[in-house]
């Protein structure tokens, strides 16, 4: 049944926005050049953040990145990564209050959070991961919609996630569970059409299914992206190219979508260079393609919240929900993907799916990205002094003592800190750890600060820079090395 709020309804006056593109740096020449392709930039705020460590203000966004975005001549969509509404726990209130600065400050008549969750009541999964599929998990969806929403003062949209899991028959199928969120809690529907596509190519439900049994009048965006294939999964990668396949389905599906006020292409910064402008170009004309179509088919069997025929839920097998309550669910999987032990029934039925494998390695290597993004030095060193493998057992029993952090630089500080108190045996790494650190904490707090070495630096960090190790090491000395605001970035 529908839920009665303050916002009940207006949703439909929000403006159309039009087609675009998920900011980044990478894509700026589009921006600049071919800008006749692009309506709206989104915006994923968490992205350009620095974490100071501090109790309260904790996060904050650099005043010159902000005043970038905020000149750009595009409408701006706000896309949060940073405070899921698929789980049990409160949104920390130091992200929901810059968040909504941010979104006030863009202008974005809406903001858009994942139907997954990312932590549990004790520790972060630094990855997201899905929701429990239940009646239960629908109420707790429902209440962490509503006071995302609350603390944010603006229309939310929940985006439908990817699940590399296998059904289970006590579960309810993906479209009627968030058919059930977003009818209850009033929201729109980010309709991820890769994330669906990666769904039924991984062996859940069919993309026409899943589609059949949303309240389609509630989608205000969609996403295409493209992805790959590794270890026999689909990943839902922001890697590339929309799949042909796709891109003819999502014509059908656009058609029947009557308040889609946004259609945007998502690519990881990483990929840009290897897919390249022109290829991204026509993606976005593509969608322009798309934009022409919207609601272009009238389908009253979409029109759930109208009271018109919906498919019948899929039957749910009964069982006892205690042992799999959402924050049973949220423990027992955060764990497993994190690499501990199954302590409960629910996690070693868990344990035994094949999707688990791909979280866990996932999982690492999301967090061995967001080290090696902000210690590109140290990680350098340690690979080309000790070798791959030896990388990868650090970053294994890494894993299993430490867990997730949220944002990239606090990762990078945790695995120094881990490092530092090992018994390493790799000349010039303490130094090494040490001036990257330094790097890390001025573009954080503004403070200069100096860097002392027994060594000359130069030759160490011109041939790590380039991918190697010195041919001789650096003359005995003393040397120092200013790190300043001005220069942290360059140096970074």
């Amino acid at each position: 049944m529908a839920v009665n709020s303050p916002i009940s309804q207006s949703w439909l006056e929000l403006p159309e926005m039009g087609v675009g593109i998920t900011f980044s740096s990478a894509i700026e020449p589009i921006l600049r050049h071919q800008a006749d392709l692009v309506d709206v930039i989104e915006v994923e705020p968490q992205t350009t953040w620095l974490d100071t460590g501090a109790d309260s203000n904790r996060y904050r966004q650099p005043e010159e990145v902000a005043r970038h975005i905020r000149e750009l001549p595009f409408n701006k969509l706000v896309h949060s990564i940073g405070v899921p509404v698929g789980g049990s726990n409160n949104h920390d209130p130091n992200q929901t209050t810059l968040l909504r600065d941010i979104i006030q400050d863009l202008g974005s008549p809406w903001a858009s959070e994942h139907l997954n969750f990312n932590s549990t009541e004790a520790f972060q999964t630094g990855f997201f991961l899905p929701p429990r599929q239940s009646e239960q998990g629908v109420d707790v969806v429902v209440d962490s919609i509503r006071r995302l929403r609350d603390e944010l003062g603006i229309h939310l949209a929940v985006e439908t996630g990817v699940n590399y899991l296998a059904s289970r028959p006590d579960e309810m199928a993906d479209g009627d569970f968030v058919a059930a969120v977003a009818t209850q809690a009033d929201s729109g529907i980010l309709l991820d059409l890769h994330n669906i596509h990666t769904n039924a190519l991984n062996g859940r439900q069919p993309v026409d299914a899943f589609i059949d049994q949303l309240p389609l009048e509630r989608v205000w965006e969609v996403h295409l992206a493209g992805g790959f294939w590794m270890d026999g999964y689909w990943l839902d990668a922001h890697s590339g190219p929309i799949p042909d396949a796709l891109f003819t389905q999502s014509r059908e599906i656009v058609a029947r979508l009557p308040n889609l006020k946004a259609i945007i292409f998502e690519i990881y910064p990483s990929f840009v260079e290897s897919v390249g402008l022109d290829e991204i170009c026509w993606q976005l004309e593509r969608l322009r393609e798309l934009w022409t179509l919207r609601g272009s088919r009238r389908d009253p069997a979409g029109q759930r919240d109208a009271g018109a025929h919906a498919p019948e839920p899929r039957p749910v097998e009964q069982r006892d929900e205690d042992t799999v309550t959402p924050v049973a669910w949220q423990t027992e999987l955060g764990s497993l993907v994190i690499g501990k032990p199954p302590e409960q029934e629910l996690g070693r039925e868990l344990a035994n799916d094949e999707g688990l494998a791909l979280l866990q390695k996932l999982s690492l290597e999301f967090r061995a990205s967001m080290i090696t993004s902000n210690l590109r030095r140290t990680t350098r060193l340690l690979i080309l002094a000790l070798g791959e493998p030896v990388y990868r057992a650090i970053l294994a029993e890494y894993r299993k003592n430490v867990t997730p952090n949220l944002f990239a630089a606090t990762e990078a500080r945790a695995f120094a800190g881990f490092i530092q108190g090992l018994d390493i045996n790799v000349p010039q790494l303490a130094e090494v750890i040490e001036f990257e650190i330094a790097i890390l904490e001025t573009l954080i707090d503004g403070e200069t600060r100096l860097v002392r070495f027994e060594f000359d630096p130069l030759p160490m960090l011109l041939a790590l820079g380039e991918g190697t190790l010195p041919d001789e090491p650096g003359r005995a000395g003393l040397f120092e090395i200013e790190i300043t605001p001005d220069n942290a970035q360059s140096i970074f």
